[in-house]
């Protein structure tokens, strides 16, 4: 049908119906031939059992307690992550970030991390261990986790008065400065750095890195917080009755978040240094634009008229004349005020944490580029796929061993892995089931209703659109549903 569907949804869904049944019948998946007559009825013309599906993989916890793959820097890995990754990165970055925990806060907090299946998984303080974490610690320790864990998540306003401003403030005057002037530093005068110069080249961003990642998780992760507090405010007071007389059906869909729409008065220009993961295996966004996108060269944009800046502007319009006269006016302002301003700062800091990242891949390649002429690779990019013992002088050849571990990845990578393993502990558990639950407007699916993990309150509706990865990215349309391992 040219550039239309071969299959109309009515008969999509039909297939997936009858292939669903067949897998049932025979207790397996199959693969089955099908075809659709002129009344768009679906005929199965035979089945047989897959020859092409991967080895079963068993998801154990690697240790005691819950073992979690969207936290801390899980969030930012989609997919399976190469060995050197794993192994020198990972390590490196959560050495630095615990330190800098420990000279803003005073206390130790570390955390278990481990592959599973090729999967990086970290395992958080549990309930019981935090006595021994918070009174461990510094003096002081315990006011400043109170104040910039807990406390903004009902008192947005203190948090920031008594820790979460001055971190901003460290984060812009201090750290992101210091980040810039590494990353940008010019080249030594030396053509060609010898391996263990890159490799400390590349120690020095992973621990600028892992500085970094402090500040945002404490100052951008308070924003979701308060967001929080913003949503059970508007829940209590503007979702109901009163406010339905002037917040739009759509705008009530949209739950809080509208109120967080079209914040930055420009439009960030595209950053070379954006990713697609963490993991520096990916070329970064100024690889993939042929190095046509570079930091000091591109202008901000305007954000388009009428869009979700107007929607945010209504929508807080609304809410004030709902509140009009009423003792809950200053909560809102209140609330609306800084919930505003971390998300924004949100964005920002999660904009340039990967600042170092091409400064990495191109010490990584020239890393790979000794270590091919030395024949322990056969390829430059192979050096992902060693670990840091290869970099030894006498490790030897590792051809055999990069193809092996590419070839597990390249299988990994396609596994839909547990968002959690091991067991959640009961505090920890009801958090996140609560947090998921508040999230969502139906409670009562339909059968066979494909349920994920929400992000935001709202409904939408479309043609889905199932995108595996950045190669994909072109064929994802406007008014399309994107379903995605991470977003």
């Amino acid at each position: 049908r040219g550039n239309g569907s071969a299959l109309t949804e009515q008969s999509a869904t039909a297939v997936a119906a009858a292939a669903s049944a067949v897998a049932l019948h025979f207790g397996c998946p199959q693969d089955i031939e099908w075809a659709v007559d002129h009344a768009g009825k679906v005929h199965i013309l035979q089945a047989r059992p897959m020859t092409a599906l991967p080895d079963a993989v068993r998801w154990e916890a690697p240790g005691k307690g819950a073992w979690l793959r969207n936290f801390r820097m899980g969030e930012w890995l989609p997919e399976a992550v190469t060995p050197l990754f794993m192994y020198w990165a990972i390590p490196r970055i959560d050495a630095a970030y615990n330190e800098a925990v420990y000279a803003s806060a005073g206390i130790k907090v570390p955390m278990g991390h481990a592959a599973v299946n090729g999967w990086y998984y970290v395992a958080p303080p549990t309930p019981r261990s935090l006595p021994h974490l918070l009174f461990g610690g510094k003096r002081g320790s315990l006011p400043y986790f109170f104040n910039s864990v807990v406390r903004p998540m009902f008192d947005p306003a203190g948090a920031d008065r008594t820790v979460l401003g001055a971190l901003e403030h460290e984060w812009r005057t201090d750290c992101l400065p210091a980040y810039r002037k590494l990353v940008d530093a010019p080249p030594a005068d030396e053509a060609t750095p010898s391996l263990d110069e890159l490799r400390h080249t590349v120690e020095k961003v992973l621990e600028a890195a892992g500085a970094y990642l402090w500040y945002f998780a404490a100052t951008g992760g308070a924003a979701w917080k308060m967001e929080a507090v913003l949503a059970a405010f508007w829940r209590r007071h503007l979702a109901g009755t009163a406010a339905g007389r002037a917040v739009s059906a759509s705008e009530r869909n949209a739950g809080y978040q509208v109120l967080l729409g079209g914040l930055a008065p420009v439009l960030p220009a595209p950053a070379p240094h954006a990713v697609y993961s963490l993991d520096w295996y990916h070329p970064t966004a100024g690889e993939q634009a042929g190095g046509q996108v570079r930091r000091d060269t591109l202008p901000a944009s305007p954000p388009p008229t009428g869009g979700p800046a107007d929607s945010r502007r209504q929508a807080e319009s609304a809410c004030r004349n709902v509140l009009k006269g009423t003792r809950h006016l200053h909560r809102f302002e209140t609330l609306l005020g800084f919930a505003q301003h971390y998300a924004l700062l949100r964005e920002e800091q999660a904009r340039d944490f990967t600042l170092g990242w091409p400064l990495l891949r191109r010490c990584l390649t020239a890393i790979g580029e000794h270590l091919r002429d030395g024949g322990v690779v056969a390829a430059p990019d192979d050096v992902y796929f060693l670990t840091l013992e290869a970099f030894e002088p006498d490790a030897g050849p590792q051809h055999a061993v990069v193809d092996r571990r590419r070839r597990e990845w390249l299988q990994q990578r396609k596994l839909a892995a547990p968002l959690a393993l091991g067991h959640l502990p009961r505090l920890l558990g009801n958090t996140f089931d609560r947090m998921a639950n508040n999230a969502r407007i139906t409670r009562n699916l339909p059968s066979g209703a494909l349920v994920g993990h929400p992000a935001s309150p709202g409904r939408a509706k479309g043609r889905v659109r199932v995108v595996d990865g950045p190669e994909e990215f072109s064929q994802f349309q406007p008014g399309e549903i994107l379903v995605a391992k991470a977003t």
